[in-house]
This record gives C-alpha cells, structure tokens and sequence, in this order.
C-alpha cells in the first residue's frame, strides 16, 4: 500500500509504502512450508516438521526471505500506481523492524528517466566531409602490399647502411646492476636508439661495440629509470629489403587481381569504401554533439554508473590485450572513473535524447529485429544464437538491446533530415 509519493527533482522520487500484516502472514506461511520441506531437524522426519518448530529453529532466516520477497513486489506495484518506471535499483532509507503479527512500513528512494522537452531537431545543420581519393592515397597502400611481399636478402659484403635491417645481440649493464642480456633488429634510419644507429653505422656482420646512455625516469625498462647503463652489442646479421616490382604479376600475387589496373581500381574502391563510413561515423558524431547542447536536463546517476562501468570493463580489457596484468597494475580505478565520467554522461543524454525522438517519431523495434541484431552478434563471436538470446532475456539485455536499436533508428532519422553545409 502507497502511503506517500515525494517528487525530490524531475529524476528522483521517493516512497513510503506500507506492507500489510495478513500479506506478510501469507508470504512466511509459504516460506515456512518451503523451510520445512528441505529442513533436517534431528527427531523428526524430513518434510515432516511442525510449521512452529520451522519457524522457531529459522526465524532470522525465514523473516530475511520474507522481506528480501515483498519489498522488491511491494515496491514495483507502488510505483505503477505512480505511473512511473524506476531505473537502476532502488535505495532503502528506512525499513521497519520486523513484528510478528503488524504491518511493516519502509521509505524508498529512486530514480526515473526525465522528461525531455524536445528542441527541433529536424533540419540541424552539420558539416558534410569531402571524400576524395588520390593517387598518393592509392601508390601508399600499394607501397604497404610491396613492404609485405618483400623478401629479405642477407648482406655480408659491406657495412650497415641507410635502410638495412639489423639483426643484434646486446648485453645492457646498468650502473650497479646485473647484465641482461636481449636480441632483436631495427631499421638503420628508423625507430631505434640514435646511439645505438651510430655505433653500428658501417659495421660487417659480426662486428661489436659499445656505448654508453643515461636514462631519464621515464625509461621503459624500469631497471635503468635515472642510470647510465653500457650496451655491449653484436651485429649477427645484415638484411636488405628487396621489394617486388609493380605489375600484372605481382597484382596476382598479393589480391588476386588480374592486371595492375585492377589493383589500383579495387584499392581506390577500398579506400573510398572506408572513407565514407569514416565520414558517416563523423557525422552520427555532429549530430550526437548537437542533440546534447541544445538539450538541457538532469541525468540519472544509475545511467550514468552504468555507462561508466561499460568505460571502465572496456579499458580493462584494451589494457589485457597490450599485455597488462590487470590484477598487478597500480592502477587508480578511480581516477579512471572521473575521467571517463564526462563522455559517460554525454552519452547517456544523447542515448535519452534519441530515445524521446524516436518514442515522438513512433519508432518500434519488432522482436524479429532484435533477434537479427542478436543472430548477427553471435556469428561474430562463435556463440550460439540461442544462448545468447536466452542470457540476454534473463538479465534484462533483450530490452537494453531494443532500446540501443530504437535510438539507433532515431539517429537514422535525424541524419535523413540534416542539412550538410
């Protein structure tokens, strides 16, 4: 029973509801019998206990279950008689204690999603990017293709020089530490230690030598953070690039095409392809942008928790997949959260935003399109459709995925009416 309904701001709200005595009687009948059939009580037979020894041997237990049933029921159905839908869980302020035989009264605090006084948001005005393809864009990626078909051909003849490929060992000495020992290559001209380029420049396969650097504290390897460290290094190998010349076979080799005119023009395709959902993505973006400014309300905490937890899981495992441990990283979880905490909030304004338009505009998403969406998810990942869609149903995701799928078509809708300048 709904005693009393407070409206504390446009998103949250609080009750206080009463729950009756016979109903509360009721509910502790069924979970006595439902005690009394699993119980084990020495002198008695089991599913064959006294309601009364039942309730006298689990008490506590049974008044817990009881009230952990008729609050979250209590509470749904006093806010339906509200008219309003709660989001995220709700917050218990005061509970009264439980008294055999009397009614029990709680005051409860929520959240609901506000109400947004649309602004006109047919016709916005967005920038249109200029899609073009040059030839340099085309001669680049057909530099990569020859890169990744190049072979490698050993130099032992003459010193190292601009462009070869380094094959070293080197021994790394820090000042009052241990040797440690490490192989790898580099690109003389390229992406390594000036230091290192230098002393090598010129150098025959199997040649060594020396050289010494001082670390500032911003040094990968945390051993030589703030020391001067002696690398002792051995040239084993000299590599040179050998790229494939461009023609008619060498399109074959690398895409199958039959001719270097194909190639350039599949390339050409390719690169255009991409820059054109670059340019859609750009603008969905302008459009999310402008829908939040001109659009001033307050929003839910539990949204924006939750989108802050979806931030967070997704640095976490952007972090795994470089190779952080995770569990051992100093990692200031929160600080994380604050500065993610911005774009959590904008996307769950822009996401209530679109959610209004496309409730205005009559947008549905049939079930067929959510399972479609699923069907297409679960071919991505290797799971099985059915598992996924029984999961998602079970913990609410199904509707959370109709919901994405509305405001996407919301989007979809204000896109169509944008004005490109």
């Amino acid at each position: 029973m709904l005693l009393n309904y407070t409206d504390i701001s446009p998103i949250k709200k609080s009750v206080e509801v009463e729950i009756p005595a016979s109903l509360i009687e009721s509910e502790a009948n069924r979970v006595t019998n439902e005690f009394g059939r699993q119980a084990k009580i020495p002198g008695f037979r089991p599913g064959k206990i006294p309601p009364n020894v039942v309730r006298s041997r689990f008490a506590k237990e049974i008044q817990e279950e009881v009230m952990s049933r008729l609050l979250p029921r209590t509470f749904r159905d006093a806010v339906a008689e509200r008219g309003v839908e709660p989001i995220g869980d709700p917050h218990l302020e005061h509970l009264d204690p439980f008294i055999e035989g009397a009614a029990v009264k709680y005051k409860a605090q929520f959240e609901v999603k506000p109400h947004i006084e649309l602004a006109d948001y047919r016709g916005i005005e967005i920038d249109e990017p200029k899609i073009e393809v040059t030839e340099t864009d085309v001669e680049s990626m057909i530099e990569r293709l020859r890169d990744q078909a190049s072979a490698y051909r050993p130099e032992t003849e003459r010193g190292l020089d601009e462009g070869d490929f380094a094959i070293i060992e080197m021994t790394s000495t820090p000042e009052g530490g241990e040797p440690h020992k490490d192989s790898g290559h580099f690109r003389l001209g390229e992406d390594a230690l000036p230091e290192l380029q230098e002393v090598l420049r010129g150098k025959k396969p199997g040649e060594s030598a020396t050289f010494e650097k001082a670390y500032g504290d911003d040094a990968q390897n945390e051993s030589w953070r703030g020391k001067n460290v002696h690398h002792d290094v051995t040239l084993t190998e000299i590599r040179v690039q050998e790229k494939p010349e461009v023609n008619d076979e060498f399109a074959k080799s690398v895409g199958g095409w039959d001719s270097v005119d194909a190639m350039r023009e599949a390339i050409t395709a390719d690169i255009r392809r991409h820059r054109e959902i670059e340019a859609l993505r750009a603008k969905r973006n302008q459009l999310g942008e402008k829908l939040v400014a001109d659009h001033h309300f307050d929003v839910p905490e539990a949204l924006v928790q939750e989108e802050l937890e979806k931030s967070i899981n997704n640095y976490a495992r952007y972090l795994a997949s470089q190779g952080v441990d995770i569990e051992k990283a100093e990692i200031d979880w929160r600080k994380a959260g604050e500065e993610f905490r911005p774009e959590a909030e904008k996307r769950v304004k822009r996401g209530l935003i679109l959610e209004a338009i496309g409730k205005k505009e009559g947008v549905v998403v049939s079930d067929v399109e959510v399972d479609a969406e699923i069907r297409r998810a679960s071919t991505e990942g290797g799971r099985e459709f059915a598992e996924v869609k029984h999961r998602l149903k079970h913990d609410g995701g199904y509707e959370a995925l109709r919901d994405s799928l509305l405001q996407e078509k919301a989007l979809e809708l204000v896109l169509k009416e944008a004005r490109a300048h």
